[in-house]
């Protein structure tokens, strides 16, 4: 739900993230330091098993470095001198800084895709090559309703209680769409089931969804 390449995103940022960022920033400005004090005993940071700050920065730092040396590369239809490179030799510190704390957040988005791919039910968002990205600010989680949202985050991660679904949690024997005689996926409900199409709308998979939902 962190990732900021999913169909859905939130704003909402990992814990982990901020701090391997933040501790990044840190250890680039004491690196950086004119103190004296500071150059001589080159200060190392704590920060735990699963955050290894000094890595990530020399990582962001390698990759800078070796971008600078294949050169500036396009892709889709944009042609040479559309985009505007920052070269790593050539910026400032603070530019530096921001580079390679951009980097990391990257890194890790790419390292939450990576797993998305791997996951067959929660990551099936990853294939959707038509599908618009959707964001939300807090704003408008805030005024949204809370059935709205859970039925936004449950499409996206396939955890609407689709027949096939119920199949899989063992709540239920028998996949197939009701009007269709199909199996009932999430992408069937949502936008696939053939006589919901035809009748120019698919308020009826959408009805089986409700009515799936717990009362309370």
């Amino acid at each position: 739900m962190y990732c900021r390449k999913a169909m859905l995103k939130l704003s909402m940022k990992s814990i982990l993230e901020d701090y391997k960022c933040g501790n990044a920033r840190l250890l680039t400005m004491l690196e950086e330091s004119d103190d004296p004090v500071v150059k001589i005993i080159q200060p190392s940071l704590k920060t735990g098993r699963k955050c290894k700050v000094t890595e990530a920065v020399d990582k962001a730092k390698e990759c800078f470095k070796m971008k600078e040396v294949i050169g500036e590369t396009q892709a889709d239809r944009r042609g040479l001198g559309s985009t505007t490179a920052k070269w790593w030799s050539k910026t400032e510190s603070k530019e530096k800084r921001d580079m390679i704390i951009d980097e990391i957040r990257n890194k890790e988005d790419s390292t939450r895709v990576q797993k998305a791919v791997q996951q067959p039910q929660l990551g099936q968002w990853t294939n959707w090559d038509t599908a618009i990205q959707r964001s939300l600010t807090w704003n408008d989680i805030w005024h949204m309703a809370p059935l709205r949202i859970s039925f936004l985050i449950r499409s996206v991660y396939d955890l609407l209680p689709s027949n096939a679904n119920l199949v899989r949690w063992g709540k239920k024997d028998d996949p197939t769409c009701p009007l269709c005689q199909g199996r009932q996926s999430t992408e069937h409900v949502l936008s696939s089931c053939k006589v919901a199409l035809s009748k120019g709308d698919t308020r009826g998979g959408i009805t089986e969804y409700f009515k799936n939902l717990p009362r309370s």
